[in-house]
């Protein structure tokens, strides 16, 4: 965290300098990141890929974006690294076999500002999606009561997927592509239907045949 605390006071050019060779993040060409804290072991930015300002990144395996896609201003990424002290301690997540704590974001998708995303099973957002509003948490752990240990579970967003404000998504969710999670739904299930999908929890309501949203080449939509 230091040095990226005393990289604040440079330009980005020589900022993307030092992350790549000092902290050896894969960084493509025109690429940014604001005065964002990233500490995850491994960080892969592809073309034209951005990170905002005033985000947290802590604790976590990989952090990927792909092209064109950006993460806005004030969220927070965590998790524990499967060679975390405490998972090595307490033997947290020890029954899983693979685990990657991870935040892969597919092409020409936006997450906007103030969202969490617990990154502890893995979660794997599509193309050309949107996390829009505010304080929407993805959940991919808990404790399994039943067997009384710390359980987890990847999320997964489908391609063309749109997530509203407030919503929360729990471990082993899956939305479909071309698919809404509408406002403040909880979405705790795994659907292959595309359409809309709200409520607590959240239950299949309609196709969305023709929305132009789904039809969208480019990420932004004015």
């Amino acid at each position: 965290m230091f040095i990226q605390l005393i990289l604040f006071l440079f330009p980005w050019k020589i900022r993307k300098f030092f992350l790549r060779i000092l902290l050896n993040f894969d960084l493509d060409e025109n690429v940014k990141i604001g005065y964002s804290i990233v500490l995850a072991k491994k960080v892969i930015l592809k073309k034209n890929a951005k990170i905002g300002h005033f985000n947290l990144v802590k604790s976590i395996d990989i952090l990927y974006l792909d092209e064109n896609s950006k993460i806005g201003s004030r969220n927070w990424i965590t998790g524990f690294s499967v060679t975390h002290v405490k998972v090595r301690k307490y033997s947290h997540f020890s029954h899983i076999d693979n685990r990657q704590c991870i935040l892969s974001i597919g092409k020409n998708t936006s997450i906007t500002s103030r969202h969490y995303f617990d990154c502890n099973g893995g979660i794997y957002i599509g193309d050309y999606c949107t996390i829009a509003g505010f304080e929407t948490a993805f959940m991919t752990h808990s404790i399994d009561l039943k067997n009384n240990r710390q359980d987890t579970s990847p999320i997964r967003i489908g391609n063309y997927a749109f997530v509203g404000a407030r919503c929360t998504i729990l471990k082993g969710a899956i939305l479909p592509d071309y698919s809404v999670l509408g406002a403040c739904s909880l979405l705790n299930k795994q659907y292959n239907t595309p359409g809309l999908y709200a409520g607590n929890p959240a239950k299949y309501i309609k196709s969305l045949e023709n929305y132009k949203y789904f039809e969208r080449e480019y990420g932004f939509v004015k």
